[in-house]
């Protein structure tokens, strides 16, 4: 099972509700993959749940690991998407 671990931005200026969007998200992806802190040193994909365009979410201590960018609520349907296509 893939293991993914979330990373929030700071939520400084948020366009949408990151938390639900996260819920979003784990519903869509139960039993696909399983969640784990980001402080896990097993983790296969990290979600970089960023609330608008900045991006601001300090990702250096996950480098080297894949990640997937959620900016918008169209990433989140789009990787949704992805993982059902597998």
């Amino acid at each position: 099972m893939i293991k993914v671990a979330i990373k929030y931005c700071g939520g400084c200026n948020p366009d949408y509700d990151r938390v639900a969007l996260v819920k979003r998200i784990e519903e869509g992806l139960n039993g696909k993959v399983e969640f784990v802190s980001p402080v896990n040193g097993d983790i296969d994909l990290v979600l970089a749940i960023e609330g608008c365009k900045t991006a601001c979410a300090d990702l250096s201590p996950l480098e080297g690991i894949k990640t997937r960018i959620i900016r918008k609520i169209e990433d989140a349907e789009d990787l949704l998407n992805d993982f059902y296509l597998v």
